[in-house]
């Protein structure tokens, strides 16, 4: 309950710093968006003045171009045989001269037609009258050019040529007989292209268009704009148009796509295109970048020029900016959180310094009650230590003793068979020795020499037994080496050799692919021989339980059938000795890193509670007083030791396999542990 109020006030607290962390990281992006449209405003305007500048030079040219021309109509005016050709037409003398003088005046001018029409729009000579397309006979009744200046005394018009299709500027005054102010005869017309000055704009870096009134792009930088319109035309402009046949082309009169996105003030406003069209290329893309559209009427038309710039370099300094600003926003807000985190800690550590000196307090103290108990634990535990150390040694040494009992118990279990085997040869010996000494005394020195040589034949035979015997007895180290498996397999089958060939036992042992190869393991000699003695020990002892049960059965039955008395006849003594052979096989294998000997018998198999506790100590399946349950305990010791396993199983077919695996080694290879 006392940690609440704490908890609160934590919370309390905390929400005021969590609130001033907020505020100081908003300022980030605040300070990073006002730098940025600053800094583009400022390149904008900065675009646009430069604009401004330019849009005067282009209108100068534009309008000075313009004026070049416009003596002309008044010139041909004062030529005395335009006004009789306008007052008699038909004259094919008069005709051809006024043609000859249009022609002439139109070199020298460099403009690009010069023509006469009367006042029903007829065009009565031109100075193209020799060329193939002439206007000569030709009527532009229709032209707005004529018609204001029929009515207004001079007309101006841009658009297509009806007859040549070709672009130009016409520019109509009326003719006057008699000098100004007297009776309208006709009306001069020169037709001016204006085609030359876009090679003069495209000089600039801007996209520079010039429009009429309607909108309609007339001179542009960019080719694929001509006769098409900077804003969608309506019915009425489209049908005006079509009337005069203003924009008589493919394609004209198609809106370019500019979409307005920010009005700046009346002549200036930033664009972008609908569908981008890449103004050099001529390739499409969804998006495109901004432009700045910088307009300007011309002085003495009804038209205007518009400058397209591209804002990407005041986009790309703004973004600099911005990046910049963000930056050292970022740096200064680290700063101030990190002063503040700071006087945070200060006030923590203080807080902290002063719960320590408590804490330190009340841990000496405990530290001095609990320091007490650990010397009386310390104490108490260098005498368990101590006690467990002597209990080890006892139990190594027990361990050891268990080992050599069981040796010991294998040759005693071994002795009637060993005596037998010793019996024979010393028997044979006495015999032999007597006949020997027979044959001296005849001087039959050949059949003394042949008795001499079995004797040592016999006593060689006695000497291997004991030295086996010897060497299997003997207490020695754990000494790990590399040891052939099928040595130590014949070593201990030597042993064995009397059991076996007693038992009539039938043996399979294993078959060595390559007679000169060797199945080395990491092992002790000796101690493997006598976990391989127990083994096998073990399997013979097994098949003779069951042999013999199964044998004495056989030959009650064998016996009742026969003579129905309580002796054993001959049948029955064969029927027992032919039911007690089994068959044990051993076997060698070698895998990548280890070597297995497996042990098989044909006896009854292992019970179930025999595998729970076959490697317990004391724990036996045989009769009270022929085993002590330990020989396989010491033999998982023993594999054990040798860094190997041990285990036991039944078989499919049945009986008990036993299985040592040991680490796989090489004669020259050195001690691995």
């Amino acid at each position: 309950m006392a940690s609440e109020p704490t908890a609160a006030g934590g919370a309390s607290a905390r929400k005021p710093r969590l609130l001033t962390y907020l505020c100081v990281l908003l300022l980030i992006p605040l300070g990073v968006w006002s730098a940025y449209r600053y800094t583009e405003r400022s390149g904008i305007d900065t675009i646009r003045d430069a604009a401004a500048h330019r849009i005067d030079i282009y209108e100068n040219t534009l309008t000075s171009e313009l004026a070049r021309y416009t003596y002309l109509p008044s010139l041909l005016s004062l030529n005395p045989d335009t006004v009789r050709l306008l007052q008699e037409p038909g004259t094919a003398a008069l005709t051809d001269k006024v043609n000859r003088y249009l022609a002439a005046v139109n070199r020298g001018a460099h403009s690009n037609t010069l023509y006469i029409m009367d006042l029903q729009g007829k065009t009565l000579a031109s100075s193209n009258w020799d060329q193939p397309i002439t206007f000569v006979g030709m009527n532009f009744a229709y032209r707005p050019y004529f018609l204001d200046a029929l009515a207004q005394g001079h007309g101006v018009f841009y658009g297509l040529g009806t007859t040549s299709k070709e672009a130009g500027y016409f520019y109509a005054e009326r003719v006057y007989a008699g000098g100004a102010g007297g009776k309208v005869v006709g009306i001069a017309t020169v037709k001016i292209n204006l085609d030359k000055i876009e090679p003069v704009w495209k000089r600039g870096a801007d996209t520079v268009v010039a429009a009429d009134a309607n909108g309609v792009i007339f001179l542009s930088t960019f080719d694929p704009w001509k006769y098409k319109s900077l804003i969608a035309l309506s019915s009425e402009a489209r049908a005006s148009i079509a009337a005069t046949r203003q924009y008589d082309a493919p394609g004209a009169l198609e809106a370019i796509g500019l979409v307005e996105q920010n009005r700046i003030n009346a002549g200036t406003a930033v664009e972008r295109f609908a569908s981008y069209v890449d103004l050099r290329r001529s390739i499409p893309a969804l998006l495109g970048p901004r432009f700045l559209a910088v307009s300007r009427p011309v002085s003495g038309t009804d038209w205007k020029i518009v400058t397209l710039s591209n804002i990407k370099p005041a986009e790309s300094a703004a973004l600099n900016v911005a990046v910049g600003t963000g930056l050292g926003l970022a740096f200064v807000t680290v700063f101030v959180l990190f002063v503040l985190q700071r006087r945070r800690i200060i006030a923590q550590e203080l807080a902290t310094k002063s719960a320590l000196r408590r804490l330190n307090d009340e841990l000496e103290r405990k530290v001095s009650r609990r320091t007490d108990a650990l010397s009386h634990a310390n104490k108490s535990l260098k005498v368990e230590i101590a006690e467990r150390k002597n209990t080890e040694a006892v139990l190594k040494s027990t361990l050891q003793e268990l080992m050599q009992a069981g040796k010991m118990a294998a040759l005693g279990q071994m002795s009637a068979s060993i005596t037998h085997e010793l019996n024979q040869p010393l028997a044979a010996l006495r015999t032999l020795s007597d006949n020997a000494l027979i044959f001296i005394q005849r001087g039959q020195v050949p059949g003394a020499q042949k008795n001499l040589e079995v004797i040592c034949d016999l006593t060689e035979r006695m000497g291997k037994i004991t030295r086996q015997l010897k060497r299997f007895a003997r207490k020695s180290p754990a000494f790990l080496e590399p040891v052939s498996l099928h040595a130590a397999l014949a070593n201990a089958l030597f042993l064995l050799d009397a059991r076996l060939r007693r038992s009539e036992v039938r043996l399979v042992l294993p078959v060595r692919t390559e007679p000169d190869v060797e199945v080395y393991g990491w092992a002790e000699a000796t101690r493997l021989e006598q976990v391989l003695v127990n083994l096998i020990a073990n399997a013979l002892d097994a098949m003779t339980m069951t042999a013999g049960a199964q044998a004495q059965a056989r030959a009650i039955s064998a016996s009742g059938s026969e003579s129905g008395s309580g002796s054993m006849p001959a049948t029955a003594v064969s029927a027992a000795r032919d039911y007690a052979a089994g068959e044990l096989t051993i076997s060698i294998a070698r895998d990548a890193d280890d070597v297995s000997i497996s042990v098989h018998d044909s006896g009854p198999g292992l019970t179930d509670e025999a595998l729970a506790h076959l490697f317990e100590p004391f724990f036996t399946t045989k009769d009270q007083g022929e085993g002590l349950g330990l020989g396989l305990t010491i033999s998982l010791s023993i594999v054990q030791e040798f860094g190997g396993a041990l285990s036991a199983h039944n078989r499919a077919e049945g009986g008990a396999e036993f299985i040592i695996r040991l680490r796989a080694a090489t004669p020259r290879e050195p001690d691995a542990r």
